[in-house]
């Protein structure tokens, strides 16, 4: 149990401290090289299963592209989303007249009808059509409907609905309300100044 010339300790010691100093080398080896390997590893791993699954979707979603092709054949031509017109005012136009129609068969009077300036939205341009209107409450529901329902689509916003002053005594409550009726055209015009 004495120390060499070196210093260094010999016997029991010596060797405690060599399996120490071994062991220490041991962790320094696998956290400094053999863990990040195994991390790399398994994060390619993992990328890999999810680019594989990725693939397996698209190919999925590729063979039903022929199917949903031959089912939009045979629908034949969905009905237009956008007003038709070369521009705002005949767009515009073609708006009041529907709404008007609608209007007129749900049973209820346009007070007022007054085409808002039209506004760039992306591709389209945004027809407004700002409406003040009298009715009884389900002929303004069925106004409402309409409108939903319509074709090319409309939007409603800004409703606002508030009792009419009743003209004939003992008559069900009217209802005056005023809304905006939107809707959308292909753009391509930029606005008259």
């Amino acid at each position: 149990m004495t120390s060499s010339a070196a210093g260094l300790p010999t016997g029991t010691r010596g060797r405690v401290l060599a399996l120490g100093i071994t062991v220490l080398l041991l962790a320094a080896v696998w956290l400094g090289a053999v863990a990040p390997l195994l991390d790399w590893h398994a994060a390619r791993s993992e990328r890999l299963a999810q680019r594989t699954a990725l693939a397996a979707r698209m190919a999925a979603v590729a063979e039903t592209l022929p199917r949903l092709r031959q089912e939009a054949v045979a629908v034949g031509g969905a009905p237009p989303a956008l007003l038709e017109g070369t521009s705002d005012s005949l767009a515009g136009a073609a708006l009041q007249s529907q709404v008007q129609e609608m209007a007129s068969r749900a049973g209820i009077t346009l007070g007022s009808a007054e085409l808002l300036p039209a506004e760039a939205a992306g591709r389209y341009r945004r027809l407004s059509l700002r409406l003040s209107v009298n009715g009884s409450w389900p002929a303004l529901i069925a106004l409402l409907q309409a409108l939903e329902e319509g074709t090319p689509r409309m939007l409603v916003d800004e409703l606002q609905v508030r009792d009419a002053p009743s003209i004939a005594p003992g008559a069900g409550r009217p209802v005056a309300a005023s809304l905006t009726v939107i809707a959308f055209r292909a753009g391509g015009e930029a606005p008259a100044r």
